[in-house]
């Protein structure tokens, strides 16, 4: 009688115990993987970071670099230079084709 008593008692504690672990262990896989996710978006981030001081160290360094930015962003051009800009023919979705009919200005 006293090992059957031993026995059920040994046998609750460690129901218990995993009653009481179980939870704590989902916690733990829960946070290794936010902590993965959060280890792979700060190495995409890095791979970033190093990219733009790649193209900052270039332009700092190397002045046909900023022409091309000038010249392509700002539409920039060197002393006596012509700029032609030409648009696009087809209207896009925000655009509205132009209307054949004449609008009537005011006081006319």
């Amino acid at each position: 009688m006293p090992r059957l008593v031993a026995l059920l008692v040994a046998v609750l504690i460690v129901l218990l115990g995993a009653m009481t672990c179980l939870p704590l262990l989902r916690e733990k896989a829960v946070q290794n993987r936010v902590r993965m996710q959060m280890e792979d978006e700060l190495r995409a981030e890095l791979g970033k970071t190093r990219e733009l001081e790649a193209q900052i160290a270039r332009i700092k360094s190397d002045t046909t670099v900023v022409e091309k930015l000038a010249r392509e962003k700002f539409g920039l051009g060197r002393a006596g230079e012509v700029i032609f800009k030409f648009r696009d023919p087809t209207p896009g979705p925000s655009q509205s084709a132009p209307s054949s009919q004449a609008t009537p200005r005011p006081g006319r």
